[in-house]
C-alpha cells in the first residue's frame, strides 16, 4: 500500500516509536493524524511533522467510542490505520493494582481491536486499506516482570492473524510487527524493575537480541506497509523464533483456505431460540 497521500491515523504518537513515525510517514508525503493522550508534545509534533493533532486516551471508553468517525469527519477516510500505542507496567502480577492491569490490556489489546472494528467497514466499502498492529516479540517469549505486557502482545498478534484470516480475499491488508527491545523510554522504564533488567542484559550479551534503534524501526515498518507484508519481525536474528511460533496460525490458515469470508454486514442467517 502507497503511503503517499494515505491518510494514516498513528496511535501513540507522542512516544520514541510513534515519532519516529510521524517523522518517516510525513518524508513519505503520507497525511498523519497524530493521536496521543497529552495535548502539548502532540502538538508540537504535529507543527515538526505538518500532521494534525488528535488527543485522546484510548483506555477511556468514551474517548474510543466513535473515535475513527470523529477524525475522518475532520481529516477525511483512513487508509492506513497504524496502532501504535502501548504500555509496558513491568512488575510482578501481585504487585500490580487492579488499574494497571486493565489499563494495560485497555491500551495493547482492546483498543488497537476496537479501532480495527471501527475503521474497517468504511476501508471494505471503499475497497482499500491496510491495519498495522505494533506487538512485540514479549508476546513469543516473555520476561520476568512481562506478565501482562507479553499476555497483551500474544493476543494482539494472535488477533491480527485472525483478521488475516477474515479478510482474506478483500482489498484491506494486515501488518502485524513484532519486535524486540528499542532505546526507548520504555525500555528504561523496564529496566528500574530488577528481575527485567537481568534477563534483558543476558539476552543482550548473549546477542539473541539487539537493541534496536527507533528510526531503522520506523523505516521498515513504513517499508512492509509500502511492500505489503503480513509480517515484520526484529531484530533479524530473532524472526526465526517468532516464525516457529507462528507456525500453527500458518498451519491452520492453509488448512482452511478456500473457507467462506464475510467482508460486510450482512445479516447472518437467522437461528431459532428457545
Amino acid at each position: 500500500m502507497r503511503t503517499t497521500g494515505a491518510h494514516v491515523l498513528l496511535t501513540g504518537a507522542t512516544g520514541t516509536i510513534g515519532a519516529a513515525l510521524a517523522r518517516r510517514l510525513a518524508d513519505r508525503g503520507a497525511r498523519v493524524t497524530l493521536l496521543a493522550r497529552t495535548p502539548a508534545p502532540l502538538e508540537a509534533l504535529a507543527l515538526a511533522t505538518g500532521g494534525t493533532a488528535f488527543a485522546a486516551d484510548l483506555c477511556d471508553p468514551a474517548s474510543l467510542e466513535g473515535l475513527v468517525a470523529r477524525v475522518e469527519a475532520q481529516n477525511g477516510p483512513v487508509d492506513v490505520l497504524l496502532n501504535n500505542a502501548g504500555a509496558e507496567t513491568t512488575g510482578l502480577l501481585t504487585d500490580l493494582t487492579a488499574e494497571q492491569l486493565r489499563r494495560t490490556i485497555d491500551l495493547n489489546l482492546t483498543a488497537p481491536l476496537e479501532l480495527c472494528r471501527q475503521v474497517m467497514p468504511g476501508m471494505l466499502e471503499r475497497g482499500s486499506g491496510h491495519l498495522v498492529n505494533v506487538s512485540s516479540m514479549a508476546g513469543v517469549a516473555t520476561f520476568p516482570g512481562l506478565a501482562v505486557y507479553g499476555a497483551s502482545k500474544a493476543g494482539l498478534t494472535h488477533a491480527t492473524s485472525g483478521l488475516r484470516a477474515d479478510l482474506r480475499g478483500s482489498a484491506v491488508g494486515t501488518l502485524a510487527v513484532e519486535i524486540g527491545p528499542v532505546a526507548s523510554e520504555m525500555m528504561d522504564r523496564i529496566g528500574l524493575y530488577g528481575p527485567s533488567e537481568a534477563a534483558f542484559a543476558r539476552i543482550l550479551r548473549a546477542r539473541l537480541l539487539t537493541m534496536l534503534d527507533p528510526d531503522d524501526v520506523a523505516r521498515r515498518v513504513v517499508s512492509a506497509i509500502e511492500q505489503g507484508r503480513a509480517h515484520l519481525r526484529l531484530p533479524r536474528r530473532a524472526a526465526p523464533l517468532a516464525a516457529v511460533t507462528g507456525t500453527p496460525r500458518a498451519i491452520a490458515r492453509i488448512a482452511l483456505s478456500g473457507i467462506a469470508t464475510r467482508h460486510s454486514s450482512d445479516a447472518l442467517p437467522s437461528r431459532t431460540t428457545r
